[in-house]
């Protein structure tokens, strides 16, 4: 797994040869969880999505990576959650995300949900 995240390049891309790819190539519907690293806390199940429009974490996950309270902001939007309900963004805040030997600054909007994943990283 770590030589295909260290395919990400600062242009916020992910490439895949065909080598790496399954037999189905691009035409596979399974998901892709990586493990990003923040504030020195691994964080598993991470689920990139680019078809998103948000970057989710969780409030239960926000605990978690203990960050500042000065860093988080009040969410003012309303969110199409994963089951079709609308939901409350409640903050949002800039984290620095590892992901390999990249370094990006994400911002994430904070939901009071309980998904199977640990953070959604849709927008680029």
């Amino acid at each position: 797994m770590e030589h295909i995240i260290g395919r990400i390049h600062a242009s916020n891309y992910m490439h895949f040869t065909k080598h790496e790819l399954g037999p189905n190539g691009t035409r596979h519907n399974k998901p892709l969880y990586i493990t990003v690293r923040c504030k020195d806390i691994l964080i598993g199940k991470v689920l990139v999505n680019n078809g998103s429009a948000h970057n989710v974490l969780s409030k239960h996950m926000l605990k978690k990576i203990h960050v500042d309270e000065s860093q988080i902001k009040p969410g003012a939007m309303i969110a199409r959650a994963y089951d079709g309900l609308s939901r409350q963004i409640m903050w949002t805040l800039k984290v620095e995300l590892y992901v390999g030997p990249q370094i990006f600054l994400v911002t994430l909007q904070v939901m009071d949900i309980y998904p199977s994943y640990n953070i959604l990283l849709g927008r680029p």
